[in-house]
C-alpha cells in the first residue's frame, strides 16, 4: 500500500465530507464534480478494504452509517461477497450469501438493479420481501439504504448503510451513497485493469502500450481518430492510474492543461469520468 496515496485520498475525502456536513444548501452538481476529482486519487495501491475504511470514517458525518458494507456480485458463482464490512467501528470478517435468495435485501438490490430506502424495516420490508430477513452478520438493523453498483450497465455489487435507529434517513442520503459508490467502482476497475493483458519491460515493471491499428475494429479506429496525439498520450497515462499532478509532471504541462485534455477525452469518448474512459479504452482494444 502507498502510504502517501492513502493519506492524500483520506485528506481530500475528509475535506469533502466536512464541506457537505457544514453546508445548509448543498449544491449536488458541484459536490459530484468534486467527488470525481477525489475518485481520481484512488490508485492501484489502495485496496478495497482501505477505501471502505476511509469512507466509513468520514461518511458518519453525513448520515447514520452504524453499518457500512460493500457487497461484490459474482454472476458466475451466483454469490454476493461482503468485503471489509464495518459495524460500530469494528471490521466484520468477510462472508458471502446467495445472490438469488428471495428473502435477502442485498439479493433484491442485485436482482432488480434497484435502490432500497427504508426508515423502518419492521414495517417496510414487505415492499421488497415476503418475510423480514434475519441478519447473517452484525446487528439487526432498523433502517437501511442499498444502492446497486454498475460498470457499463452491468451489476457488479452494491453499497449499503444500515443502522439500529429508525427514521434517520432522507432522500439526499441516497445521493451521498451513490456518490461514494463511485470510489468503490474506481477501486474495482483498477483491480480489474491490473489483471488485464500487459507488456513486461524493464524487469518486472508493468507497462501499457497502444495496440496495433490492424487489430482494431472499424468502429474502434473511427473513435480513436477523434483523439489528438496529446490526448492519446494523456489517455495512456490515465490507464496506469496516475493522478493529474503526476500526469502533468510526466508530460511537462500544468495540471490545469491536463484537466482540459481529460475533459476533451471524456466528451469524445462519451463518458463522464476517467474510470469509464479507461474501461472503454480497454474494451475497444486501444490499449493492451
Amino acid at each position: 500500500m502507498g502510504t502517501a496515496s492513502k493519506k492524500t485520498f483520506v485528506k481530500r475525502f475528509s475535506s469533502w465530507s466536512n464541506s457537505v456536513a457544514n453546508s445548509v444548501d448543498t449544491d449536488w452538481a458541484e459536490q459530484l464534480r468534486i467527488l470525481n476529482e477525489v475518485a481520481d486519487l484512488i490508485t492501484s495501491d489502495l485496496s478495497l478494504e482501505e477505501i471502505t475504511a476511509a469512507i466509513y470514517s468520514n461518511v458518519n458525518c453525513l448520515l447514520d452509517a452504524y453499518q457500512f458494507a460493500v457487497g461484490l456480485y459474482s454472476e458466475k458463482d451466483g454469490t454476493i461477497v461482503y468485503k471489509g464490512m464495518i459495524e460500530a467501528g469494528e471490521v466484520i470478517p468477510d462472508f458471502s450469501m446467495n445472490a438469488f435468495d428471495e428473502n435477502r435485501l442485498a439479493s433484491f438490490c442485485i436482482r432488480n438493479s434497484a435502490e432500497i430506502f427504508m426508515n423502518d424495516i419492521d414495517h417496510e420490508f414487505h415492499k421488497y420481501l415476503k418475510h423480514k430477513p434475519v441478519p447473517i452478520a452484525g446487528s439487526d438493523p432498523k433502517a437501511a439504504l442499498y444502492v446497486p453498483l454498475k460498470l457499463n450497465d452491468k451489476i457488479v455489487g452494491l453499497i449499503t448503510v444500515r443502522t439500529i435507529h429508525k427514521n434517520v434517513y432522507q432522500q439526499h442520503h441516497l445521493h451521498i451513497l451513490k456518490t461514494v459508490g463511485n470510489f468503490i467502482l474506481r477501486a474495482l476497475e483498477l483491480a480489474k485493469n491490473s489483471s488485464a493483458r500487459y507488456v513486461l519491460t524493464h524487469g518486472s515493471q508493468k507497462t501499457w502500450r497502444w495496440a496495433d491499428k490492424e487489430s482494431l475494429s472499424l468502429f474502434s479506429i473511427k473513435m480513436l481518430a477523434l483523439l489528438t496525439q496529446r490526448e492519446k498520450e494523456v489517455l495512456l497515462l490515465l490507464v496506469t492510474g496516475m493522478n493529474n499532478k503526476l500526469l502533468a509532471g510526466r508530460l511537462f504541462i500544468s495540471p490545469a492543461t491536463i484537466k482540459t485534455h481529460t475533459l476533451s477525452i471524456y466528451q469524445k469518448m462519451d463518458v463522464e469520468n476517467r474510470s469509464s474512459a479507461i474501461l472503454k479504452a480497454l474494451e475497444w482494444g486501444w490499449i493492451i
